[in-house]
């Protein structure tokens, strides 16, 4: 067998040196792109601004017109829309927007439909460009949003408040239309009194079996599978917001397979 000299085993070194880094290179190369790809803004769709796999979650807002707000009502309710908008929901999460009014058939779809498509605050510069997805949503996300607003606020009062007929028209044209599988939040603000002739709440007080073994009742049954729910009350009769009305609520929500998470009245 040949010995190997001492420029033969410099010349080895260096080749195994040279072997390693272009090892540690290449990898370095691989694992660069792959950090690229991944922090890179994902597609979105042009129209609803929703991932290219679809949303991660669904959002809905469903406002009662019935009853004009008063100027404190008015304000938080402003602050309500901002901060659902800008700060609740998350990127990638799919928000709607619908409005409850006397006639329920002229309500039935979204004022607004949109998902969040993300500020880059989480993003690096060297691969985002911030300022111009900050811009974007801005531009295609908050604004429009938040110009629904007025057209949130009732102006007078309306003779009817179909409460059921409305969640019913949320559960198929929102939750049961897009079929989301991640999390799903109704946030209501409304005084929660239904009021129709075939049923109102500003009578004689009603428990929920009651109501629910009536005909009446009977046809109002919701499906909401899954779904948080936020009640956001205006105080417009308190004497008969009572925890008997909030009670009412639970029960229905709970034969629906939703469940009330939080309970908050509003200011005025």
């Amino acid at each position: 067998m040949a010995r190997v000299g001492r420029k033969g085993k410099r010349r080895q070194s260096k080749e195994i040196f040279i072997g390693v880094f272009l090892l540690v290179f290449a990898i370095s190369i691989v694992a660069g792109a792959g950090l690229y790809m991944n922090s890179r803004p994902q597609p979105l769709n042009r129209d609803t601004l929703c991932p290219a796999v679809g949303p991660a979650g669904h959002y809905v807002l469903l406002v009662d017109k019935t009853d004009p707000l008063n100027f404190t009502q008015k304000q938080a309710f402003s602050v309500m829309l901002r901060d659902l908008v800008e700060k609740r929901v998350p990127e990638g999460f799919l928000l709607s927007v619908f409005v409850l009014g006397e006639d329920f058939k002229q309500s039935a779809s979204p004022l607004a439909e949109l998902c969040n498509p993300g500020t880059g605050a989480d993003k690096s510069e060297l691969t985002a460009n911030l300022k111009k997805r900050q811009a974007h949503y801005q531009e295609k996300f908050v604004v429009p949003l938040m110009n629904q607003s007025e057209g949130l606020v009732g102006l007078q009062s309306a003779k009817s408040s179909p409460i059921f007929e409305m969640l019913q028209l949320v559960g198929v044209n929102a939750f049961r239309k897009h079929a989301i599988k991640g999390q799903k939040r109704l946030i209501i603000m409304s005084d929660m009194l239904h009021n129709t002739p075939q049923f109102s709440m500003y009578g004689v007080p009603v428990d929920y079996q009651t109501f629910a073994s009536s005909d009446y009742g009977r046809k109002m049954q919701l499906e909401m599978n899954k779904v948080d729910v936020e009640l956001h009350y205006l105080m417009n009769s308190p004497k008969l917001q009572t925890k008997r009305n909030l009670k009412f609520w639970e029960d229905y929500f709970a034969k629906a397979g939703a469940r009330i998470v939080a309970v908050q009245p509003i200011e005025g």
